[in-house]
């Protein structure tokens, strides 16, 4: 009996481990994300058929009902993804439980996993705002145990028999749930130090924008979705930059680099399409706006470092000015082509004089 117990117990485990090294997979490898209605359906049925193979390892009790930790699934779904993904896979596991068949045992243990779809979620949220996930999952834990125990004292009417039951569960399912969340915690660790890396990869370490690798990224980004057809690329340079090197040193031309980084972050519409490109060369990507706003923008950025005063390390101030080039699309999205008539539009304004915007719009090429 305690070998087939303790088997049970490693199978259950196991599976719990595996599953919950799915979950995290399926999460999207993203900063910010929303589970899509596709990986969600996906998350219900990995959940429910996990929970139907939990319940073929579980240990057998008198009056056909069956122990197991597939309460475990139902604890991690309500805190780690919600009741949009938790509620659904409660009902199907008390479907699924009186599909081993139906009797007085698996009646209530089905409604007892309905009842608990419905009442996790509310005490994960109460649980949430005071304690740590180690604490709130136990916690849950701590509730599906006691409904589970209660369930159990109405099928045997044996207090004691109930209350042995409950404390062996509880103190096995409690060790699995900490393991469990050790294991799913170390997963998301790993994943968000892959989201930093890709994050400081694509990053420009002196200004804080982000690099020609994201820029190229982005663009092809942007030519493929159908949804943008209003696109412009604004390339920016500083004038005379190599001067300001020459006679005020690197340290000072890189301090002037991140102010200017600034005022772009203010005067863009987005401040995600912002990218340093080049050296003292910047490219903002102007998306959903006409050909007048996306001038408009340009000009105002102009304006701003021209009228701007920039501080040196000792103190000091100087001004600068920027030369712009803008090349807008909104019919076709060729985005090379784009950013070669941008880079041209560049040299056009410096050639007639800097601090000035230059545009053009692909079409008219």
């Amino acid at each position: 009996m305690l070998s087939s117990i303790f088997l049970s117990v490693i199978a259950n485990i196991s599976i719990l481990c595996t599953v919950s090294y799915v979950f995290v997979k399926l999460i999207p490898k993203e900063k910010n994300y929303t589970l899509s209605l596709k990986k969600k359906l996906g998350m219900i049925g990995i959940a429910s058929i996990t929970s139907f193979i939990l319940m073929l390892f579980s240990v057998t009790l008198p009056e056909e009902a069956i122990l197991d930790f597939r309460q475990i699934i139902l604890i991690l779904l309500v805190y780690y993804f919600g009741p949009s993904v938790s509620i659904p896979t409660a009902f199907l596991i008390a479907a699924l439980r009186l599909l081993l068949g139906i009797n007085p045992a698996s009646i209530h243990t089905a409604f007892v996993y309905v009842l608990l779809g419905l009442l996790l979620p509310y005490v994960s949220s109460k649980l949430t705002k005071r304690f740590n996930n180690y604490a709130v999952l136990s916690g849950l834990n701590v509730v599906c145990v006691a409904a589970i125990s209660l369930n159990l004292y109405f099928l045997y009417d044996d207090i004691l028999l109930s209350i042995l039951i409950c404390f062996s569960l509880l103190i096995l399912s409690s060790i699995v749930v900490i393991a469990v969340t050790a294991f799913i915690e170390d997963l998301i660790k790993n994943l968000h130090l892959y989201l930093e890396e890709q994050e400081h990869a694509q990053m420009d370490y002196l200004t804080g924008l982000y690099n020609m690798r994201a820029f190229n990224k982005k663009w092809k980004m942007i030519q493929a979705d159908k949804s943008i057809t209003k696109t412009a690329f604004m390339i920016l340079d500083i004038d005379h930059f190599k001067w300001i090197n020459d006679n005020y040193g690197h340290a000072n031309g890189n301090f002037i680099l991140r102010q200017l980084a600034v005022i772009l972050n203010v005067g863009a519409p987005d401040h995600e399409l912002i990218y340093r490109v080049g050296g003292e060369e910047f490219c903002l990507i102007l998306n959903h706006l006409s050909y007048e706003e996306q001038k408009e923008v340009a000009e105002n950025i102009r304006v701003s470092v021209a009228g701007k005063e920039f501080l040196l390390e000792n103190g000091a101030g100087i001004n600068i000015t920027v030369s712009i080039g803008l090349a807008a699309s909104s019919q076709q999205k060729d985005m090379k082509k784009l950013f070669r008539l941008a880079d041209r539009c560049l040299y056009m304004a410096k050639d007639q004089g800097r601090n000035q915007v230059i545009g053009a719009t692909l079409e008219s090429e």
